[in-house]
């Protein structure tokens, strides 16, 4: 991999804080290739933080150069950003933040980091406290609180959404890392509404860890095709032994119904605010924690779940 120059303060010519455009005609890059840069690879200014404009200062400008350098010569977008930030001056890279282990501690690092400092913030959380004690106790209720503010957010910038999407990009990173079994015990589809739709998707990587093959499919209706409709396509070409379901209200639980009644599956409701449905084919948990737990219980039976669940 080419190695990268990082011109000095002095070589850069640049003498005041920079805005998105003028930086974008200096390295004759677009607006939105520097917006991409910062979210993706953490190559934007060491001075702003959340809901600030972005203001470019020499030494943020002397990486892109680089980072433009590298990529005219044939070098990856996230080749060239890794090998700039390796080779970055010391004094220009941000002081990685402490891992969260409260809500507000998660909060604060929101509100602090790019989105690349975040990612790895929510790593290390999740590697000191586990999948589903981070989604749980820190990820979960963080949302809830941001959400809740009473003091509105400035239009394009979501702290809600930056959060939801870092952990997403996290889940992502450990999907990719699960390792399957020669022999899978079995598939299972986790189906879900929009409210429920990360949390599902932290069950699906928790479950994935150990080997289960995973699907997380939605119960919106769009273009008038119903849930029930979805999941019996879904099941032709992939037969599972369990339909895991996370929703809520009347018509999840006609939903439920119909996977039971129609698709015969057995079906596990998951989270405390799930329908109360009195089924024989119907098992209904509180929480995530004890979705996987009841999962692997019957088809993974013995695993160690400390790493995913605790």
């Amino acid at each position: 991999m080419p190695r990268a120059h990082l011109a000095s303060s002095a070589d850069s010519g640049v003498d005041a804080p920079l805005t998105v455009t003028a930086v974008s005609v200096r390295l004759g890059i677009s607006p939105s290739t520097l917006r991409t840069w910062e979210r993706r690879y953490g190559l934007g200014p060491d001075e702003r933080q959340a809901g600030t404009h972005r203001r470019y200062r020499a030494s943020d400008v002397a990486r892109l150069t680089a980072m433009v350098d590298l990529v005219h010569q044939g070098v990856s977008p996230a080749d060239a950003a890794a090998t700039v930030l390796a080779t970055a001056p010391a004094r220009s890279r941000q002081e990685d933040l402490p891992v969260p282990h409260t809500v507000s501690e998660l909060l604060n690092c929101v509100s602090a980091c790019h989105g690349h400092q975040l990612k790895n913030v929510l790593r290390s959380a999740v590697g000191d406290e586990g999948l589903v004690h981070t989604w749980s106790r820190l990820v979960s209720p963080a949302l809830d609180t941001l959400r809740a503010s009473t003091c509105g957010q400035k239009p394009g910038c979501a702290p809600s959404t930056i959060l939801q999407n870092a952990f997403l990009d996290v889940l992502a990173q450990f999907a990719s890392e699960c390792v399957s079994p020669q022999t899978a015990p079995g598939a299972v589809v986790v189906l879900t509404d929009v409210v429920h739709e990360l949390g599902a998707h932290v069950l699906g990587v928790a479950l994935g860890w150990y080997g289960i093959d995973v699907r997380v499919v939605s119960t919106a209706t769009v273009d008038d095709q119903g849930a029930c409709a979805r999941v019996a396509l879904h099941t032709e070409e992939r037969p599972v032994v369990l339909a895991i379901v996370m929703g809520s209200g009347a018509t999840c639980e006609k939903f439920i119904h119909g996977l039971t009644t129609d698709l015969d599956l057995d079906v596990m409701l998951v989270g405390a605010d799930a329908p109360k449905v009195v089924d024989e084919r119907v098992l209904r948990v509180r929480t995530i924690a004890a979705g996987v737990e009841e999962t692997l219980a019957v088809l993974a039976p013995g695993v160690d779940l400390s790493s995913v669940v605790s």
